[in-house]
């Protein structure tokens, strides 16, 4: 029965990322959001998402945006704002701790509005 509390304890922690989703993950640091594979990489104070067509190319993320909502540490939420950064790349800062994982469900938007979103859960490079 023990096992079962652990994961009745579990779910809401995971749930509140899959609301409104419909992203896949391949891995920890690259998710399929609509029509693009997203990655992830937290390296410091800094959020990167490198965005990738489904032929693996590169895309320019000038017209690209996205929000993430992360889980901080104490299990608080918070939100980030990327923008482009140059290339196929959007970024954002990390102005928070977090506790272990980096886990963040991002919304990515195009010039047509939102895409898709995608959870993740990586390793932060310090």
């Amino acid at each position: 029965m023990t096992g079962w509390v652990a994961m009745a304890a579990l779910v809401p922690a995971l749930a509140w990322g899959q609301a409104g989703g419909h992203g896949h993950a391949h891995s920890g640091n690259e998710v399929k959001i609509g029509r693009h594979e997203v990655g992830l990489e937290v390296r410091g104070g800094q959020a990167t998402l490198s965005i990738v067509d489904d032929k693996e190319q590169p895309v320019d993320a000038a017209a690209f945006s996205a929000t993430a909502v992360v889980l901080a540490r104490g299990n608080e939420r918070r939100t980030l704002e990327f923008g482009p950064a140059g290339g196929n790349r959007l970024m954002a800062p990390v102005d928070f701790p977090v506790d272990g994982k980096f886990r963040a469900t991002v919304t990515l938007r195009g010039p047509g509005g939102d895409l898709g979103t995608g959870r993740f859960n990586v390793d932060p490079v310090r």
